[in-house]
């Protein structure tokens, strides 16, 4: 059997094109398919690098919070209690007699930090014993500060205010940051 030219060339270009079918198929398509990928994979990695620098960032600032909360801690007058130096407080501002109940209960500790809770009940006090009781209060230097208050118009004694109190202070650091 001969192959005419016509049938030769034919073959030829069919064998060229199927070639190169092979060739964009297997090897030139995977391979920009890669590049593609790579590409994508170096943005993502550049992404979670930055996402991880930003946390070493956090978590620096997070141990030196702890330290520096540790310093306050060791600073603090030994055998602090939170409930004590509230009633100290009310009985220096003159507003002990005016403290229907004080509840203390301790928080649920945290991952870094044991905090205690004391719930208070002033009632019929004045704006300024108000204002002079909170000022003494929260102390940045005894790491104690106010939760949540609540202010109410007295109704029998004019001119007072009936306060709920949630005052928090940490105890101990649980486990330093490091």
């Amino acid at each position: 059997m001969q192959i005419t030219p016509r049938e030769k060339t034919a073959v030829i270009i069919a064998g060229i094109s199927l070639g190169l079918f092979l060739f964009f198929q297997f090897i030139f398509f995977p391979l920009v398919e890669n590049r593609d990928k790579m590409k994508k994979n170096v943005v993502a990695r550049q992404r979670q690098l930055g996402e991880m620098e930003q946390m070493q960032q956090r978590y620096a600032l997070f141990s030196q919070k702890s330290d520096s909360i540790a310093a306050l801690l060791s600073e603090r007058v030994s055998g602090f209690s939170l409930f004590s130096f509230l009633e100290q407080n009310a009985a220096d501002i003159k507003v002990k007699e005016r403290i229907a109940y004080m509840k203390p209960s301790e928080l649920a500790a945290d991952e870094v930090l044991k905090q205690s809770m004391v719930e208070m009940k002033l009632q019929a006090v004045s704006l300024k014993q108000l204002v002079a009781f909170l000022e003494t209060t929260e102390s940045p230097q005894n790491l104690v500060g106010i939760k949540r208050i609540t202010i109410q118009e007295n109704n029998k004694e004019k001119g007072t205010l009936d306060v709920i109190l949630q005052i928090v202070s940490v105890d101990k650091v649980v486990s330093a940051v490091n």
